[in-house]
């Protein structure tokens, strides 16, 4: 979270501000609603550019650095609508909106207290997806902006639903993925059932997953993330249970069967091409950014990100979880978070870390938001 000072702007030049950015937000939501009935309006485009160009002006003037490179990657986006090379939906409009929100909301914490908290990679990643959009890519235009929409807005609600993906996501119905993940999801139910410290392990891994990676403007595919989370520990299901329950020191024999697991979970994907990505995720989810992991002993830039995002959750819900190799203590979360943080950079990613750092604040906010 980084916080932004201002300085020398009278009071009344702040009320003025938030007058007016007031009224060209009303003018925009205005807009859109009449665009989601003629959607092909080039003057309501040309009036929502204008408005977001204004904003941007406005708060230029008054040196308001960290909104203005964001709204120029917004007024480039609005700029290709308004020249007709892209599309409006309500993806885009749903952007906009929660765009204008969030801009105003800085700004009025700004005239009460003289600064706000924003976070800096947060809306650099959206600033990244939107500059992404541009006239030669029709074709991945409505995955950038949804990608840009869910970083600032990740989906905060953590159900009970095994999948958190639906039919009609962007992967061709013929191919029938969802049906393979409840298979995957079948089939580790019996390998997390041999272990009373497995119980419910993958559902919680993909849930904190598929968070973290919006936080990070879904970079990774959630199809493919999601099988990985299912499969990679489906190996361990075959593995002696005197030795995942043991509570010494492995023996090196034990440790170097244990670290075969990877394999045997890769296996499963081995003949099954659409998810070739989920199987480099399994295979990689145990290696470590400095190289000291299994089973290639891979560095930072060779490591899929699906991949470092599971040994995130792996790691996260071995501490705060009980197992027997942690004398059965389940560490706090604050603790925990402490303890991701310190190995990022050697064992964990610097990037994914504070994509979980992000995920886990919102989380616990929300817990304490309910009590």
């Amino acid at each position: 979270m980084a916080r932004f000072h201002v300085t020398d702007i009278e009071a009344d030049v702040f009320l003025d501000l938030l007058d007016e950015l007031q009224e060209l937000y009303e003018r925009c939501e205005h807009n859109l609603i009449e665009l989601e009935h003629t959607p092909d309006n080039v003057e309501l485009h040309r009036s929502l550019f204008r408005a977001v160009h204004t904003i941007k002006g406005d708060l230029g003037l008054l040196s308001i650095t960290p909104l203005v490179q964001f709204l120029s990657c917004l007024e480039d986006c609005l700029s290709l609508l308004r020249d007709g090379k892209i599309l409006f939906n309500s993806v885009l409009s749903d952007l906009l909106l929660l765009s204008l929100e969030k801009v105003n909301g800085y700004i009025r914490e700004c005239h009460t207290h003289g600064a706000f908290n924003y976070h800096k990679a947060q809306l650099e990643r959206v600033e990244v997806l939107l500059a992404s959009v541009h006239a030669g890519n029709p074709e991945q235009h409505e995955h950038f902006i949804r990608s840009a929409l869910l970083t600032l807005e990740p989906n905060l609600v953590i159900t009970d639903t095994a999948s958190p993906l639906a039919p009609e996501d962007s992967v061709s119905a013929a191919s029938r993925p969802e049906d393979d993940l409840a298979f995957f999801r079948q089939l580790i139910e019996p390998v997390e059932s041999r272990s009373r410290y497995w119980q419910g392990r993958c559902d919680r891994q993909l849930k904190l997953a598929l968070l973290i990676n919006r936080y990070a403007g879904s970079s990774v595919d959630d199809y493919q993330l999601t099988a990985a989370c299912y499969v990679h520990d489906f190996g361990m299901g075959f593995m002696p249970l005197e030795i995942l329950h043991k509570q010494d020191r492995l023996a090196p024999d034990e440790l170097q069967l244990i670290h075969t697991h990877v394999y045997c979970s890769a296996k499963l994907l081995e003949n099954m091409p659409y998810w070739h990505d989920a199987k480099m995720m399994v295979l990689q989810h145990h290696e470590k950014c400095d190289g000291s992991g299994y089973p290639l002993g891979l560095k930072d830039h060779e490591i899929s990100d699906g991949g470092k995002i599971l040994a995130i959750v792996d790691t996260f819900d071995a501490m705060t979880h009980e197992r027997s190799s942690a004398s059965h203590l389940r560490r706090p979360y604050q603790r925990a978070i402490a303890e991701i943080n310190r190995l990022a950079g050697t064992q964990l990613s610097p990037y994914w870390v504070a994509a979980f750092n992000q995920a886990m604040q919102a989380l616990l906010e929300q817990s304490r938001d309910k009590l």
